[in-house]
């Protein structure tokens, strides 16, 4: 059995973390790999890898690539400047003292792959270089496109640093084109989709979703996702104003934790903060989706978006902005319908569904066919187990 160490940037149960259990669980069960996983702090992933009894262990080490933000005058931002590449230097001095540590633990589980699960995992590299063994690197992410991210080290060290893996695994066309911005001679590079569900759970989904009762009340629209200002939902909430203008019976739902004032405030300023239900952080979308008429993917270059493949399992249509991953898994017209622009047109789009609740249900349950057949987990699992094949003589 190949020995896989899993490094991944943050301790939550956000979308890239259960993607990283997904397949580490199912490579375990699949007999392929045993895996051990890395992370930076304690948080909820620690506990779900102790229940299913997956070795783990937390090395302090952090992210090289960080939000920034300035304000204020000239002076104020100059001393903001040096204030943030201070604390740049210090993140990778700290990474440095706990690398030769971090090294001799992960060479007592006499590991064959080192697999980092974000573009944000800088250590990993050092890690795989100090052992002597490959380095899978898993680009889930456009760090400065999606989330705005400054790179410690630069669009040039970033770029030299991902060209040295041995293979770079990329969650969409879109990431892998991202990527070469960075890189024009990328190494080895696959791209493998998020498998989201097994293909039993695909078919319980909609099971589930056909047999629960016809709802009554106003078109439910879902949007799953961290509060932050790329993932839309400021974009929800006034497209959803538009809507309600009309004189359609709508409301939306928003799951994710985060600061979510600045949404709160324009939902009550628009005079529609009964029709807006913030949730928090919920660790189990299903609960919401299944419920729900139609999801919203409003991220701008959102590298796929595994919750709205999870929503697509669920039967519901998706409106997804034209960008990034999305155009790779919504296919307009068929599986759910994408805009352009803004608001306006994503009003347009909501009250489309609306009118027509037929075409709603039709274009929900051929994503659920499409997801079923594009993004299991066991797909996911193989494809990314051949890449370690190729990286390893370590005989199965």
């Amino acid at each position: 059995m190949m020995r896989v160490a899993f490094i991944t940037h943050y301790a939550d149960l956000y979308g890239a973390n259960r993607s990283l259990l997904d397949l580490v669980c199912e490579l375990r069960r699949a007999g392929s790999v045993e895996p051990f996983v890395v992370l930076p702090h304690r948080g909820r992933l620690n506990e779900v890898l102790a229940t299913e009894g997956i070795a783990h262990e937390v090395f302090d080490f952090t992210p090289w690539m960080t939000a920034r933000h300035y304000e204020g005058g000239p002076h104020h931002r100059l001393a903001q400047f040096v204030r943030h590449t201070r604390a740049s230097r210090a993140r990778s001095r700290r990474n440095k003292e706990i690398l030769p540590g971090l090294i001799a633990r992960v060479e007592q589980w006499g590991v064959d792959v080192v697999h980092a699960n974000s573009a944000a995992v800088s250590i990993a590299l050092e890690l795989a270089t100090g052992l002597g063994k490959p380095l899978a690197w898993h680009i889930r992410e456009m760090p400065e496109r999606h989330y705005g991210l400054h790179l410690d080290k630069g669009r040039g060290g970033f770029g030299r640093a991902i060209a040295k893996a041995d293979h770079l695994i990329c969650i969409s066309s879109a990431v892998r084109e991202d990527m070469r911005r960075y890189a024009p001679r990328l190494p080895r590079c696959s791209v493998v989709y998020n498998g989201v569900l097994t293909a039993a759970g695909f078919a319980d989904r909609l099971l589930r979703k056909e047999a629960a009762q016809a709802r009554s009340g106003p078109f439910t629209f879902v949007l799953v996702g961290v509060m932050h200002p790329s993932k839309g939902q400021l974009e929800a909430v006034e497209a959803l104003s538009t809507v309600l203008r009309s004189g359609a019976k709508a409301r939306l739902v928003l799951a994710g934790g985060g600061n979510d004032k600045l949404v709160r405030q324009r939902a009550h300023a628009l005079g529609i903060a009964t029709s807006v239900e913030f949730t928090g952080y919920i660790e189990d979308p299903f609960r919401i989706l299944l419920q729900a008429d139609a999801y919203l993917m409003c991220s701008r270059n959102e590298g796929m978006g595994r919750v709205t493949v999870e929503a697509m399992a669920c039967a519901l249509p998706v409106i997804g902005h034209a960008s990034g991953g999305t155009v790779e898994v919504v296919e307009d017209g068929v599986t759910g319908l994408l805009y352009r622009t803004g608001a306006d047109e994503l009003a347009g789009q909501m009250s489309a569904l609306i009118t027509d609740p037929e075409r709603a249900r039709q274009l929900g349950r051929t994503g659920a066919i499409r997801a079923a057949e594009r993004f299991t987990i066991e797909r996911y699992a193989r494809e990314v187990f051949d890449i370690y094949r190729s990286l390893t003589s370590v005989v199965q």
